[in-house]
């Protein structure tokens, strides 16, 4: 899961992010003496969106990181059961022909 000092640097980078935007539109604005109040607010609400998107891109990939994870541990649980499984099937029958093996060596070397 997400935890919460990496949210909470996440969330302080991306306010910083929104302000910085807000105050260099504003600064780029007054050079000209065009200054619009609504322009400002749409340059942070454009830098909020965006960051919104990257923390949410990130807990997604966090997600599917612990997800293949878990997957990967299944997948050794279940190859291990298989081979426990497949080697109790097979040990009996390796070992008669083992010994039939032995069996036609006597008669072969008698």
């Amino acid at each position: 899961m997400f935890e919460w000092r990496e949210m909470f640097r996440e969330i302080a980078l991306s306010i910083v992010m929104v302000f910085s935007a807000a105050a260099l539109v504003y600064e780029w604005l007054s050079m000209y003496n065009r200054f619009d109040p609504f322009l400002v607010f749409l340059a942070a609400l454009l830098m909020a969106s965006l960051a919104m998107l990257l923390i949410s891109v990130e807990m997604r990939m966090r997600e599917i990181t612990e997800e293949f994870q878990n997957i990967k541990r299944t997948i050794a649980i279940t190859s291990d059961e298989l081979e426990s499984r497949i080697s109790k099937t097979i040990s009996p029958e390796i070992r008669e022909l083992g010994e039939r093996i032995d069996a036609l060596q006597k008669k072969l070397f008698r």
